[in-house]
């Protein structure tokens, strides 16, 4: 694998419906993948990925996270760890950096809510 520099003019934010996400890096050749994820509507549902661990850390904002039932509250600086098949949400008000392992696939992800 070469090395590879992502520059942020290049970057485009996706449109999920009440989730932005911008992939950084997720490439087939890349064992992990990284994205900018924004959460800004209230239809968000609980999910998990049966395949990927992922790692949050809170870029901006303040909000709450549901992981298997139970609420927590985040804010910039924070980070959160979940371990693949965990179930949870984010909400309204979050800007994360999203590190996944194995690399982040939208296909995978099961939604339970």
């Amino acid at each position: 694998m070469n090395v590879k520099i992502v520059k942020s003019e290049d970057l485009k934010e996706n449109d999920y419906g009440d989730t932005r996400v911008t992939d950084i890096i997720n490439e087939k050749e890349v064992p992990f993948s990284i994205a900018k994820v924004r959460k800004v509507g209230d239809g968000i549902k609980v999910g998990f990925d049966p395949k990927s661990d992922v790692a949050y850390y809170v870029l901006d904002g303040e909000g709450k996270a549901i992981v298997n039932g139970k609420e927590y509250k985040l804010k910039k600086g924070d980070c959160v760890f979940y371990p693949k098949e965990t179930k949870y949400k984010h909400l309204k008000g979050l800007k994360l950096l999203a590190i996944s392992y194995p690399r982040f696939n939208r296909e995978n992800r099961v939604y339970v809510e």
